[in-house]
């Protein structure tokens, strides 16, 4: 079965490369002031993972920004904290195809908004929010830098902890000195 799953991984990290080549976006940096949308895109496995994003949604939505957070529940099903919000929306493994990749009428309009500034909260190895961070039209991207992985505009590295507490922690204090 190892088998299988490397030759799923090749192929979408083919259609990964292909997709990444053809998206046409306006890159345009903006600071947080400027900005009138946000997405974020993050792992929503588990209710404390949804419970720690909340302070950094509440932050951009009391900015009077329009936020729309949305999370990749690494599950065959939704559980009671998956019901979709005004600024949440989930996808999980029923949404994906035979390579990963996400589809389904909320991500096409989460990924075909021209978000101000995209967040991707995970790393690489979570392969559903890759592709969405990599398809996105959004002017400007945030992520983690990772080698190899070179989709956002502004890279974040975290050295030692690089708990995704710390991440929203430096995606504050960096896209807060933009123009400034």
């Amino acid at each position: 079965m190892q088998f299988l799953e490397d030759f799923k991984h090749k192929i979408g990290q083919w259609v990964f490369q292909r997709d990444l080549r053809t998206n046409k976006r306006l890159k345009e940096v903006s600071n947080l002031d400027a900005a009138k949308s946000v997405g974020i895109l993050y792992n929503a496995t588990s209710e404390q993972q949804i419970q720690q994003i909340k302070p950094f949604v509440d932050y951009f939505f009391e900015l009077k920004k329009d936020v729309k957070a949305l999370g990749y529940v690494n599950a065959k099903q939704l559980s009671y904290c998956h019901t979709p919000k005004l600024q949440y929306d989930f996808f999980y493994q029923k949404d994906l195809n035979w390579y990963y990749k996400p589809q389904n009428y909320i991500i096409d309009n989460f990924v075909k908004k021209e978000y101000d500034i995209l967040i991707n909260l995970c790393d690489s190895s979570c392969i559903p929010i890759k592709y969405l961070a990599a398809s996105s039209i959004a002017h400007f991207k945030i992520g983690q830098h990772e080698e190899g992985y070179e989709i956002y505009d502004l890279l974040i590295a975290l050295t030692e902890d690089k708990s995704m507490q710390k991440l929203m922690i430096e995606i504050k204090h960096y896209i807060n000195l933009i123009n400034k």
